[in-house]
């Protein structure tokens, strides 16, 4: 609008345009005067709110030279303002007292804006302006720009429609940083959920604020129209889309192949097998959406990943050996409709050995044999069956025990066969345990000839390994120590059918221990020149170095008692029998590294195990198991003050593995345990991993080094927590976390919550942390994977 001298009537009646409001009378407009330097325009105040309700009031300043007023004449004077409000000067001209007029400006368009306001006089031109803000938040969004990128929405929640809101100003320029609240007016109450991921302001660069909508399908599937509304300030727009029916669209392969990341893997557990199935057309081209079910046999354990291929028409699992740890094959079965494809890899690293005690007997001699089975790291397999098999018959009961014990291993891995020789000759013996097998040899009533009398023995070794040992509980034999005696001629050549009696001599009521092959029997070295047995521990300690074992030996059979041998034929070990380890524990210093492949995250703790006296326990077997009883879904957000990431936790999930009975912890999905829908459990077991670092036992200060590691994205979202027990502990397990039982609800969990946890510096560096968003999720229910 222009007001001035150019200004058209405002009203007046009958045929002419009326007079204006503004004419002095004489009808002519006075020239601008010559002495006229400059105008000067003042505003009471910069900024205006919206809402229309105040006005801007310009003071317009005619000056003459140094800037003074010019008075005495009347300066005339043009005002302009832009569309969208309206000017009223106060006079055309200027006072001739003052030199000044005024004009009030009011807005008529409530846009967020710059108005300008234009002032001449003659040749001399100034421009002047205020700001039309928004009157809720203050802030310069004109308008609010609300794109979705999907019309329709399938009611069946396979798919998330992006919402993205630009603030711009009134020159439809992006302005970021502006405040933007976002809402779902949804027919069906609870039916949807907008995710704007913590943000509440446009970008500070882009001026965008992005959001995914989604269904929640447990809610219904009604097909309705959904309207989001976004405001800032009193800025209000909508834009909507509709829920319609899902097209099932079912895809079919032609053809599957599977592939297996590894053919042979050890079987101590701890190595996965990674499977990798695609699914093809006719074409051979990748299709997508195939549903594969996977199994597996030998009593392997399967770890879903997607059961349905994924763009790339690729399905995905793992498989781990299980508890079962003996040497066997394990074949892994994709099956989608028709089509079914197998791939095999073995499980090796169980090895079976066999300790004849003695390897020389006479008819109706009681013999035995110590089988130990071990894994592929040499750690004990516990509890595994063992066949023997051979001309000997069924075991007998062994030296100190009443009946037989059982075929099965001990917690060190070992097995005696107790037999009562017959026949003669050459005798083998076979065993098998584990999925491997072990022959050996025994000599009954064979005839071994003497040691030559011009064959020097140059050497006589007597060793024990261990040199300590544990007690036995009652009628358990587990703990022993193996006596060795190695005979070499002064050639240093093995010296073979050497006679050695072995026995406790007049140490023999200092322990209640006893020899396998019998006190004060002989055992015949063979051609290697060793001759093996054992000391058994009874159920009493002993002081230290405490108990003496002897060896006697000779070239013949003619060999003297332990009381009666000479010196130079005598060798003794020193054995100390201890009580068994009472109690273990488990703590950290907390520091947290970052692995090898700069992938992960890892926290390592120490396990201390000691006796009745508080005195460590060496050699003592460490066995540690972990539990992911919880875990959060969130994000981080930025603390601009406190210079650091800080956790917003939206939700904190119970594990969904926990149906009561067999489901409980079994690592496969029972029916109401898939809460949030997303065809896994939730946290899967492989999201963090606990190993042994170095030896699986407890070293001379009784301890053992454990190490969780994770990948980075999963710091701070799992809940963890450690059990460790060790081999002979007779008091409770060590726990580090929160204890889970079938039954257990978050608030029920017994003990202090633990977290994977994350590095300092990395939750005060600026970069985004790999920690950023909870691979679980952000939205603020346990039901949703999102």
């Amino acid at each position: 609008m222009v007001l001035g001298l150019a200004l058209a009537a405002c009203g007046g009646g009958g045929g002419g345009a009326g007079t204006s409001v503004f004419d002095p009378g004489t009808g002519t407009n006075p020239n601008t005067p010559s002495t006229l330097a400059d105008l000067a325009v003042v505003a009471d105040k910069t900024s205006v709110p919206n809402s229309g309700a105040e006005v801007v009031t310009f003071t317009i300043t005619a000056l003459t030279s140094g800037n003074a007023a010019l008075t005495g004449v009347e300066t005339p004077v043009t005002v302009e303002v832009e569309s969208g409000a309206i000017v009223t000067p106060s006079a055309k001209v200027t006072s001739k007292d003052t030199g000044k007029i005024t004009a009030v400006v009011q807005i008529t368009d409530k846009t967020s804006r710059t108005v300008k306001l234009n002032v001449s006089s003659g040749s001399v031109k100034k421009t002047a302006s205020f700001e039309v803000v928004d009157s809720v938040n203050g802030s310069k969004v004109a308008d609010l720009r609300l794109v979705v990128d999907k019309v329709t929405l399938p009611n069946d929640g396979t798919q998330v429609a992006k919402l993205s809101v630009t603030s711009v100003d009134a020159f439809n320029s992006a302005i970021g940083g502006s405040p933007v609240s976002l809402a779902l007016i949804d027919p069906v109450a609870g039916g949807s959920i907008i995710n704007a991921f913590g943000k509440t302001s446009t970008d500070d660069t882009s001026g965008v604020l992005a959001a995914d909508i989604s269904l929640v399908t447990s809610k219904g599937k009604t097909n309705r129209s959904i309207t989001v509304q976004a405001t800032s300030g009193t800025v209000v727009r909508t834009i909507s889309f509709d829920v319609v029916e899902a097209v099932s669209i079912v895809p079919k392969a032609s053809d599957l192949t599977i592939g297996l990341s590894k053919n042979t893997v050890g079987n101590a557990g701890s190595e996965t097998v990674d499977v990798v199935v695609t699914a093809v057309d006719t074409l051979r081209n990748a299709v997508p959406g195939i549903k594969v079910t996977f199994t597996v046999d030998s009593n392997a354990i399967l770890v879903p990943g997607n059961l349905v291929t994924d763009a790339n028409g690729v399905a995905k699992a793992s498989v781990l050996v299980g508890a079962d740890r003996s040497n066997r094959t394990v074949t892994v079965t994709a099956t989608s409709d028709a089509l079914v494809r197998r791939a095999s890899f073995k499980v090796t690293g169980a090895k079976l050995q066999a300790q004849l005690l003695p390897a020389t007997l006479r008819a109706g001699d009681l013999g035995a044999v110590e089988y130990t089975l071990t894994d592929v790291n040499l750690s004990p397999m516990v509890g595994v069956a063992v066949a023997v098999g051979g001309s000997q018959g069924a075991a007998v009961a062994c030296v100190g025990s009443a009946t037989p014990s059982e075929a099965v291993t001990d917690s060190k891995g070992k097995y005696t066969y107790c037999y009562k020789a017959t026949g003669s000759g050459p005798t083998e013996i076979s065993a098998m345990a584990g999925g491997t097998s072990v022959k050996s040899t025994v000599q009954i009533d064979a005839t071994v000839s003497d040691v030559p009398a011009a064959t020097p023995i140059g050497s006589a070794t007597f060793t024990a390994s261990p040199a300590v040992v544990a007690v036995n509980l009652v009628g358990s034999s587990e703990n022993r120590v193996e006596l060795r005696l190695l005979f070499r001629s002064d050639k240093n050549e093995p010296i073979p059918n050497v006679r050695a009696r072995i026995g406790l001599g007049g140490n023999n009521s200092g322990t209640d221990g006893s020899i396998s092959s019998g006190n004060d029997k002989i055992i015949i070295s063979d051609a290697t020149g060793i001759a093996v047995t054992s000391f058994v521990a009874g159920q009493r300690p002993s002081p230290p170095d405490q108990v003496k074992v002897y060896a006697c030996f000779s070239k013949t059979d003619a060999v003297e008692t332990i009381a009666a041998c000479p010196t130079d034929r005598l060798r003794t070990v020193s054995l100390t029998v201890v009580e068994q380890p009472v109690s273990v524990t488990i703590g950290t210093n907390g520091l947290i590294g970052t692995g090898t492949n700069k992938l992960t995250y890892y926290q390592e703790f120490t396990v201390l195990v000691v006796d009745s006296a508080g005195k460590p326990k060496s050699d003592v077997q460490i066995a540690p198991l972990i539990d992911l009883p919880s875990y959060l879904k969130g994000y981080y957000r930025w603390d601009e003050g406190l210079k650091k990431w800080i956790q917003v936790v939206r939700q904190h999930c119970l594990a969904e593995d926990i149906s009561p009975g067999k489901g409980f912890r079994n690592g496969t999905i029972e029916v109401g345990e898939d809460l949030n829908d997303n065809n896994q459990l939730d946290p899967r077991q492989s999201d963090v991993a606990v190993t042994l670092i170095g030896s699986t036992r407890t070293d001379s200060n009784g301890l053992a080094v454990i190490r969780i590691e994770y990948p980075q994205n999963y710091g701070s979202w799992t809940e963890y927590s450690i059990r460790v027990s060790a081999s002979g502990v007779v008091s409770p397990p060590a726990f580090f976390g929160r204890i889970a039982s079938e039954g257990d609800t978050l608030q029920t969990l017994k003990g202090t919550s633990r977290f994977t946890a994350v590095p300092v510096d990395v939750i005060k560096a600026e970069g985004d942390p790999p920690f950023g968003l909870s691979p679980y999720g952000q939205i603020a229910n346990c039901s949703s994977p999102n």
